[in-house]
């Protein structure tokens, strides 16, 4: 080969580096940001998270089969876009946080790809040889995945390997190119300067991640901080004033925290901060809303609660209290007992700014304090949590569940019912999280009083998830004196994840399980998307609701509760009226409510 031929063939060669290496930087910060929208940014729903994610992935895909495609067409810069191409696959196969799944299909990617170069020579033992070094590379990568994280030293090492097992185990005629060492080697080093060259970006990229973190994170217990709260409480304060939604406001407080640091030391005060705010955002992650936690004091912890009202949060809330008290914290062989005192409100429509609420909840917490600390206020009315069942007389009331086309008693549904000593009389207790044994004996009462021997009862979220509240009662309802048909009702919908396992538990165990207070539209899409999971659900005709309201939201439910095929009750029926438009409507199966009969002791003389 003559000067001038070598003269030209590098000058080729540096162009198409220089090509490269601007395509691959844009292809590169795009990719990040994808990357960091779908696995970084707690700021977005996880819904939105998995869309970028599928984005990523078809991105990749795309440019791929794209530039492959163009390396077939184009003899004279065939290296250069089957470089690209082979450079953007590996860089999805380096992506941090990925699952099992995620992985396995970027590199399902890889292969197929790179197999394509072998047709008509997979006989070939350099394909045998190719394919070893890779499938060993891929499980390096992942085995190893969170050391190689974002370290750029030992993701330009792991690239060019791969790299080089591409280029130098390729045939003689792969995809239309002419290949030998001298080609292969330029290739493999035009795929080092590439990756070289992003080298500094991506080190910038995850360096701004990581002092963007630390900026807005608590670093001892790793929940966001105050900064992150203000300017999150901001944005929710906008969006529920814009859109008309609830927003409540929780703050906690480590019952005498000080004591705990000055008789274990702060080492033991670090412990108890870290493992509360991790037990905190655990439960928080169990109702698959997009609820916060933040540390915006010493032991004080802030929770943001958007689209919930004080009611909806209230659960969540004894399930954050009831979980601490009862969970051990031990410190160098050292058991601390810890409480926290709560404090919960929601936004009026006379708030000016996030600040009014965050005040009301202050005052609520030190209410909370006032009245003997381990306890829940809801604006300055100080909830009763603790289980007195020893000392306080508690029994199930029954009304009945009613077959709408012969009105015929399917049921009892049980409530909860304390006796009052003064007034002499059986009251709604202010506290439901009594004990599973307690309850069960209550059950055992209710079901020996009633000819009906099928029983309805609700669980909180809290108790519905705990495996030792699901095993007892499965041991009850596999008992001599289990009732013919047992139903949990649920308030909330779980994570679905953590849904469908429970369900599938208690179907095991003769139990249907339905969700009521359906009737709020806010959470239409994660109803629609668990419905497939209930056996049946309920929506209740709030006292003194407009009519006219309640029956389009009856049929709208109903409706989606037939094509789903499940049951679909009513509560709350006051009158003959509301009976003769459903009868109209046939979307009903089950009817209830005070026209039928109110909640009683179950009598059999009754």
């Amino acid at each position: 080969m003559d000067t001038d031929s070598i003269l030209v063939q590098a000058l080729l060669w540096n162009s198409q580096l220089l090509v490269a290496v601007f395509f691959i930087a844009g292809f590169v910060g795009f990719h990040l940001e994808i990357w960091s929208r779908g696995f970084q940014d707690q700021n977005i729903s996880h819904k939105k998270q998995l869309l970028y994610r599928g984005l990523g992935i078809a991105l990749v895909i795309i440019c791929a089969v794209v530039l492959n495609a163009a390396g077939y067409i184009s003899s004279i810069n065939a290296v250069l876009y089957h470089n690209m191409g082979l450079f953007i696959l590996i860089l999805a196969l380096l992506d941090e946080d990925t699952n099992i799944w995620e992985y396995l299909l970027r590199c399902l990617m890889l292969v197929a790809v790179w197999s394509m170069y072998y047709i008509n020579n997979f006989a070939d033992r350099r394909f045998g040889i190719s394919m070893a070094i890779l499938l060993f590379m891929l499980v390096i990568v992942r085995y190893y995945r969170k050391a190689i994280g974002p370290n750029f030293r030992f993701r330009l090492p792991i690239a060019v390997i791969i790299a080089a097992d591409f280029w130098f185990t390729l045939p003689t005629h792969p995809a239309g190119m002419q290949m030998s060492p001298l080609i292969a080697f330029s290739a493999v080093l035009m795929f080092f300067l590439m990756k070289l060259s992003t080298g500094r970006q991506q080190r910038r990229f995850f360096d701004n991640l990581q002092t963007a973190h630390m900026a807005h994170y608590d670093e001892l217990t790793t929940t966001k901080n105050f900064t992150a709260y203000q300017q999150d409480v901001f944005t929710r304060f906008g969006v529920a004033h814009t859109s008309q939604q609830p927003l409540t406001l929780a703050l906690i407080d480590v019952d005498h925290f000080k004591l705990v640091n000055d008789r274990f030391g702060h080492l033991a005060g670090n412990h108890v901060l870290a493992k509360v705010a991790q037990t905190l955002k655990q439960i928080l992650q169990q109702y698959g809303e997009h609820y916060e936690v933040y540390r915006t004091g010493g032991e004080e912890f802030t929770l943001i609660f958007p689209n919930s009202t004080t009611k909806e949060v209230f659960q969540v809330m004894a399930h954050c209290w009831q979980t601490i008290r009862s969970t051990p914290f031990v410190f160098d062989q050292a058991e601390i007992a810890v409480t926290i005192s709560s404090g919960l409100t929601q936004m009026r429509s006379d708030d000016q700014s996030p600040d009014d609420i965050y005040k009301r909840a202050d005052t609520s917490l030190y209410k909370s304090k006032e009245r003997g600390r381990d306890t829940i206020t809801i604006d300055d009315k100080t909830q009763q949590l603790q289980d007195d069942s020893n000392q306080v007389k508690y029994t199930y009331f029954v009304n009945g569940l009613y077959t709408f086309s012969d009105r015929r008693r399917l049921a009892n549904e049980l409530h909860l019912r304390r006796y009052d000593q003064q007034q002499q009389q059986w009251v709604l207790p202010q506290q439901h999280h009594l004990d599973i044994d307690t309850r069960i004996e209550l059950m055992r009462t209710a079901l020996v009083n009633s000819r009906s021997q099928v029983l309805v009862t609700t669980l909180s979220v809290a108790d519905f998830l705990n495996q030792k509240v699901a095993d007892k009662l499965a041991a009850y309802l596999n008992g001599p004196d289990a009732p013919d048909i047992f139903g949990i009702e649920l308030s909330r919908i779980p994570a679905l994840n953590l849904l469908i396992p429970m369900v599938d538990f208690y179907h095991k165990n003769k139990t249907k399980v339905i969700l009521n207070q359906i009737g709020s539209n806010r959470y239409f899409e994660r109803i629609n998307s668990s419905m497939q999971y209930f056996d049946g659900v309920k929506y209740t005709v709030a006292l003194g609701a407009d009519q006219m309201k309640a029956c389009k939201e009856i049929k709208f439910w109903g409706d989606i509760a037939a094509f789903h095929k499940i049951g679909f009750s009513i509560d709350g029926i006051t009158d003959e009226n509301l009976v003769n438009w459903l009868r109209k409507q046939k979307v009903t199966q089950y009817l209830q409510g005070d026209y039928f009969d109110k909640p009683h002791l179950p009598l059999l003389t009754n």
